[in-house]
């Protein structure tokens, strides 16, 4: 079975604001006939809010393969094999965003994730395989991988 997990946007939070101004300029630029401005200016708007990163694990063959959807269309990443990996392991992220204002306001921005990653060697997690919003998502899907890709599962540390 092959499983495809978008991970994240690449460019997000205040980024995505600014592809969506980009796009809104290009799309007037070429409306009023600058056509040479708005066109590469469209597809630095297109890059920043359809580029994003994901994984695409084959269980049967014991292979995945990290990527980078660039523009939502063309996908780049190189297979490789699971065996260097020890296991499995679930990391609770909190993402945060701080805009200033020239007032000295500050807004702020948090979520929560939660993320699959396979661990390496070192017992550090390594690559992830999944993001889900849910702590319980998180954990039925590192099961299902547990099962499907022969992995143990792991805590990880805090020191």
């Amino acid at each position: 079975m092959i499983i495809n997990n978008k991970i994240q946007q690449t460019f997000s939070g205040p980024l995505v604001f600014i592809g969506i101004t980009f796009l809104i300029i290009a799309v007037t630029l070429v409306l009023n006939s600058l056509w040479y401005l708005g066109v590469p200016l469209f597809f630095v708007a297109l890059f920043i809010l359809f580029t994003w990163s994901g994984i695409e694990i084959d269980t049967e063959k014991r292979t995945i393969r990290p990527f980078y959807m660039l523009f939502g269309l063309f996908r780049n990443g190189k297979q490789m094999s699971v065996e260097p990996y020890i296991g499995l392991t679930l990391v609770s992220m909190q993402k945060v965003y701080n805009i200033y204002s020239q007032s000295n306001h500050t807004n702020r921005s948090a979520s929560d994730d939660y993320r699959v990653y396979l661990v390496d060697k070192r017992k550090k997690p390594a690559l992830p395989l999944k993001s889900c919003k849910t702590q319980e998502e998180a954990q039925s899907s590192m099961d299902e991988f547990s099962i499907w890709l022969n992995l143990p599962v792991y805590s990880i540390r805090k020191h």
